[in-house]
């Protein structure tokens, strides 16, 4: 999909996602929620199959002529956006947020 999606639209162009790293399917996760994300997503007819190590998802883009422009770790992701909650919301513990922009 990015393939297709990025040899079709202009240098500069960006695209924004999440993704799951190597633990996705050995991590349970606090309460096991990510196992139960595993579980949810498969019981709602798209099972989730990939998980990628940053140096893949790195190789992946750069093969469509794609740069990392800002990468976050489940760690960062929690610093940024959880830190400063009073709730029990923090960040998914298998799950990274990626910018990428077409050279």
């Amino acid at each position: 999909m990015i393939d297709h999606l990025f040899s079709i639209v202009p240098e500069g162009s960006s695209i924004v996602f999440d993704y799951a790293d190597g633990r996705l399917f050995e991590e349970k996760g606090i309460s096991n929620r990510v196992a139960n994300m595993v579980k949810m997503a498969a019981a709602g007819g798209e099972p989730m199959k990939s998980c990628y190590s940053y140096a893949e998802i790195e190789h992946l883009l750069e093969k469509s002529g794609l740069l990392i422009y800002e990468h976050l770790s489940p760690t960062q992701i929690h610093n940024v956006y959880f830190d400063n909650r009073n709730d029990y919301l923090s960040a998914f513990e298998t799950i990274h947020y990626l910018h990428a922009v077409k050279k």
